[in-house]
């Protein structure tokens, strides 16, 4: 008989992983059929929520703080709260569904999240979970971005010949997708490409090949009605030495933080260090060992990857940021229609002006994750709940 072979998670896909079929038939789906309008979707999500609990398949229940409830809905629905609005949560069969209701003023609203104004978006603002699209509208309105292109499954010669031809080191990512699943970055040469290419189209069938910008700091930028703006640095797992501990007791010394959760865990925004292959690889490249103690104020990172649930930091930088990337944060989200968005940013330096420096938007995000704000790993919080609670009070 043959011997069952044990299931593993992708390790591609980071601590959160994705049903890589279901990814194809998601992607394959969105590329087939066109988008509706946004108002139209708003009214078929809500007539439809509306039929499910006619027949009992939905129910609500005032809202509590539940595990299973994301924390980027928990803070904007506490933020609701201290300005008298009220909330359920909606279940279905198997627990919460990320939908919630709100009331104030005798009207009540259905969202899915965070309350969004999407009956108030135009048609680009479809487009912003697409990062080809992305890509393509930056170009044409001469906004920051890194130089790249898509390409199918059916393309793959053409995908490597493409990259040798626009020089390393590149990225190589899904055309759509979040929390850098499939994302290979910094990629020194032809080999490392095809590697890298088979890796994600085994997640996607359409992947984005582009420039990998060396020395850069990774900013997400949460941009709510147009001009409420906050910006927050994110930085891969790392620790500090202080001369004294070893990498592995400041990991341990790192990890004790209350705030630090753990991996899947979704009531928190900071997460401890998780050690894996990465880890050892870095360690290893720099000539480090577990044991090793690291000079005062040397940096030693144990991830590549900006991801929450392996670790990373984030730093609060509103205050710090030049007004012209405020501007084109502003821009960006106009462009695209979109009254809450978040932008991925990179920049050797937010305190200076984006036509100074190498810069780029390199990614649009519809649903964003606006505790990050809340809760920073140093820096002042900024309470961009509030900002979408004004939003609410606005326009619904």
């Amino acid at each position: 008989m043959f011997k069952k072979n044990k299931k593993t998670a992708c390790y591609e896909c980071g601590p959160l992983p994705q049903s890589h079929v279901l990814k194809y038939i998601d992607s394959i789906l969105e590329r087939t059929f066109p988008h509706t309008s946004n108002k139209l979707s708003f009214v078929i999500e809500n007539t439809f929520e509306r039929t499910l609990f006619f027949f009992g398949l939905l129910k609500k229940m005032p809202y509590s703080h539940l595990p299973e409830i994301s924390f980027r809905s928990s803070v904007f629905i506490e933020e609701g709260v201290k300005s008298g609005f009220s909330f359920w949560t909606i279940f279905g069969p198997r627990g919460p569904i990320g939908r919630f209701q709100m009331k104030k003023g005798g009207k009540t609203y259905s969202f899915e999240g965070l309350p969004r104004a999407e009956f108030l978006n135009t048609k680009e603002s479809n487009v912003i979970d697409d990062k080809s699209k992305i890509k393509q509208i930056l170009i044409h309105n001469e906004l920051p971005t890194t130089q790249g292109k898509c390409f199918s499954l059916f393309g793959f010669k053409k995908a490597v010949a493409y990259g040798c031809k626009l020089g390393f080191p590149l990225v190589v990512k899904p055309r759509s997708g979040s929390i850098s699943r499939h994302v290979f970055l910094n990629i020194q040469n032809k080999d490392e490409l095809i590697r890298a290419l088979k890796k994600t189209f085994s997640y996607e069938p359409w992947i984005i090949i582009e420039k990998f910008l060396s020395h850069m700091k990774t900013y997400r930028a949460t941009v709510v009605d147009f001009s409420r703006i906050a910006v927050v640095e994110r930085v891969p797992a790392h620790i500090i030495g202080d001369g004294i501990h070893t990498i592995q007791e400041l990991i341990d010394i790192k990890n004790t933080d209350s705030k630090r959760g753990f991996p899947k865990q979704k009531n928190t925004t900071l997460y401890k260090i998780v050690i894996n292959e990465t880890t050892h690889s870095l360690l290893k490249k720099s000539g480090y060992s577990f044991d090793y103690v690291p000079e005062t104020g040397n940096i030693v990172f144990l991830q590549e990857k900006v991801i929450l649930d392996l670790g990373a930091d984030l730093f609060e930088v509103t205050d710090k940021a030049h007004q012209d990337n405020f501007r084109l944060f502003e821009k960006t989200s106009r462009l695209f229609g979109a009254r809450l968005i978040g932008i991925d940013f990179l920049a050797e330096d937010i305190s200076k002006s984006w036509k100074e420096q190498h810069s780029a938007v390199v990614e649009l995000n519809s649903l964003p994750y606006i505790d990050m704000h809340h809760f920073p790993t140093s820096g002042i919080p900024v309470h961009v709940g509030r900002y979408i609670c004004d939003l609410v009070e606005k326009y619904y």
